[in-house]
């Protein structure tokens, strides 16, 4: 994997696939690295219109993992994600993100407009209020801060996946992935990595400066995601004159649909991208 160095040495690696002319940013959410995606990048090459970048964001994957929680935030993460397209000579590109980097996704639609072709935000937020600090946040949180990772894991399938898939452990394409994702994945971050990534989701705040964001804007939401209500992705979408709202329904709409209604996320993901 190609390596990106930030100015204070914080080595970020990203994957790069592909040689279509428009190149994709995918933007994992909190506690994973680029193996999220994993389900998305065949039908994305298909066309062969597209080139992906995935990063390991900081504090996931093989990129540095910080003990200093100021130094997580998605303003900075949107910062990595330029240097990275610095240094593969990209002068802009679609940003999909979830969950946690959809929120750095709004940052690269704010902070660096000229870098930004169209935008996808899945199960996002413009600012985490009382409850969601105190609930999914602070629940993985305080495993966390009493070096219980697998508690917090325990808790977070809780929230990300839906009663039917945590009940049957189907379809086995699902249960892979998330395998893949966040069991047998060898490069799993420490505590302070989650930590950071909690952090960043907590601090998170653009909700008075989403109107000016002006590229072509996607918001989508699961129906009976517990962990991202939909409420909050239909504020930010409200707020970004233009952007367009999709609502997943049905009992497999948790904060994992792009896992669990992989056939109609990938539908939805292809056609904001090609029009």
């Amino acid at each position: 994997m190609p390596l990106y160095r930030t100015c204070d040495g914080v080595e970020i690696f990203y994957e790069r696939v592909g040689s279509g002319p428009e190149v994709i940013v995918l933007i994992p959410g909190t506690g994973v690295d680029h193996v999220y995606w994993h389900l998305q990048v065949e039908p994305l090459l298909r066309s062969g219109r597209f080139t992906l970048i995935m990063a390991n964001m900081r504090g996931a994957g093989r990129s540095t993992v910080l003990k200093d929680m100021d130094r997580y935030s998605s303003s900075i993460m949107a910062s990595d994600v330029v240097g990275i397209l610095d240094q593969e000579v990209v002068a802009s590109a679609h940003m999909i993100g979830h969950s946690l980097g959809s929120c750095v996704a709004q940052q690269l639609g704010l902070i660096y407009p000229d870098r930004v072709l169209t935008l996808q935000m899945h199960a996002t937020w413009g600012r985490a209020d009382e409850w969601m600090k105190r609930a999914w946040i602070g629940t993985a949180e305080y495993p966390l801060l009493r070096g219980d990772p697998h508690q917090t894991f325990r808790t977070i399938s809780m929230w990300a996946f839906s009663p039917e898939y945590l009940e049957t452990r189907k379809p086995d394409y699902v249960a892979d992935q998330i395998r893949r994702t966040m069991i047998d994945n060898p490069h799993l971050q420490a505590n302070e990595g989650m930590l950071g990534h909690l952090h960043a989701d907590k601090t998170h705040d653009t909700i008075d400066q989403l109107s000016h964001i002006r590229a072509p804007t996607l918001v989508t939401a699961g129906e009976f995601d517990y962990l991202i209500p939909q409420r909050y992705s239909r504020i930010v979408a409200d707020r970004i004159p233009g952007s367009k709202f999709h609502l997943f329904k049905g009992p497999r709409s948790s904060h994992s649909y792009n896992f669990e209604l992989l056939e109609e996320f990938n539908t939805v993901m292809m056609r904001a991208l090609t029009g």
